[in-house]
């Protein structure tokens, strides 16, 4: 799609929105116990029941960044396509999801299903809640939100990293304004001894961020979250030793915070990540064919805005610095930096949504622009 057609797209979804108008702003006007509810607690899944999502995109690009320096990426891919089960037997909760793994959709043997969700949980005398199996660690506010709840068609390249389920045990709770988190995982080498551990702490302001990304079902009050993880991975060996100091350290600190307020939505995350730890994006991050690398010894952080302009319009921006310039103590990185705009139409609270996104990628050696285009339509639980 050349850049023509790109801007007239563009200009013509702006304009749409700017005729359906802000109106006198009633739908904003909403009651801001029941947005609390809404937005701090997960939805309930006492009993059986089930879900389906799936969120189909287009991408398009002509660059580096994307092509490798082959032929022009065109094509439909799946993001998602997730079915979810859970119910309750006794005082025990389980849950099992899957997603078609798909980043070539089309290509005879390229699709399978793979395990994300597969555990069970109970509620310790009220205190916390405990769980076992397969579960996705709550590593920053952008890892964890549920993908159709995202204003971006992409998570953050930090919660891209984190977009990842392992086997395990972890226990949370819920103090006042505080959550709680902890994890103990099997990490990258299997079953066998040494772990990924993960603690996480988040105090809310008003009601909380919540399980939602941008403005959409905020209210005139300040609602957010401000988290802070720990993150220790000791199933690295001493091949990587990336540093060559004799010891392999793989500790991140990770600081984010999200929120809304009436019809602006905030977020913004920063790492610090040790000497030998790395991170890559995952499949599904604007469809790259070779992911990008979350660098040792750096520090990566990203912000993002929204303005939700109606109930039908939501737009964002959101930038990032991955901070790779200096890569095992010095050696050339790509010193990537990437600029994203989105555009959401909503179709109501059962027919989904329509999603733009436009990134555009900054690096020493590789980059270029990236256009999205897709739907979601379903929830994930």
């Amino acid at each position: 799609m050349n850049r023509f057609v790109q801007t007239a797209l563009a200009l013509a979804a702006v304009g749409t929105a700017a005729n359906a108008g802000t109106g006198d702003n009633e739908w904003l006007e909403l009651d801001s116990e029941i947005n609390g509810l809404a937005s701090k607690l997960e939805p309930s899944q006492d009993g059986t029941g089930w879900a389906a999502l799936i969120r189909a995109v287009y991408t398009h690009s002509s660059d580096d960044i994307s092509t490798g320096g082959g032929a022009d990426t065109s094509g439909f891919n799946f993001n998602d396509v997730d079915l979810a089960f859970w119910g309750s037997q006794g005082p025990y909760m389980w849950r099992v999801s899957t997603d078609i793994d798909s980043n070539e959709a089309g290509v005879a043997s390229s699709a399978e299903f793979t395990l994300e969700d597969a555990y069970v949980s109970w509620d310790c005398g009220g205190y916390f809640r405990a769980q076992m199996g397969q579960f996705k660690p709550r590593i920053t506010h952008s890892n964890s939100v549920d993908p159709e709840h995202l204003v971006f068609i992409d998570r953050s390249v930090i919660g891209s990293a984190g977009d990842y389920w392992d086997n395990g045990v972890g226990v949370s709770g819920t103090w006042e304004q505080l959550n709680w988190y902890a994890a103990i995982l099997n990490g990258s080498n299997g079953h066998t001894s040494d772990h990924t551990y993960v603690a996480r702490v988040e105090w809310n302001l008003g009601s909380g961020a919540g399980m939602y990304e941008g403005a959409m079902g905020s209210s005139d009050a300040l609602n957010g979250t401000i988290g802070f993880t720990f993150l220790a991975d000791d199933t690295l060996d001493g091949a990587d030793d990336l540093d060559g100091d004799g010891d392999t350290d793989n500790i991140a600190y990770i600081l984010d915070f999200a929120g809304s307020m009436s019809q602006i939505g905030f977020g913004g995350e920063i790492a610090s990540l040790d000497n030998d730890f790395q991170a890559t994006t995952d499949e599904d991050f604007s469809n790259l064919t070779t992911p990008l690398v979350l660098a040792d010894d750096s520090t990566p952080w990203s912000v993002f805005g929204s303005y939700l302009l109606n109930p039908e319009w939501e737009f964002a921006v959101r930038y990032e610095d991955l901070d790779n310039n200096e890569v095992n103590g010095g050696a050339a990185g790509e010193d990537n930096t990437v600029l994203s705009v989105a555009a959401n139409w909503y179709r109501g609270n059962s027919a989904g949504k329509w999603q733009a996104q436009w990134s555009d990628f900054d690096g020493e050696t590789v980059d270029g622009s990236v256009f999205e285009v897709g739907y979601a339509i379903g929830a994930s639980r």
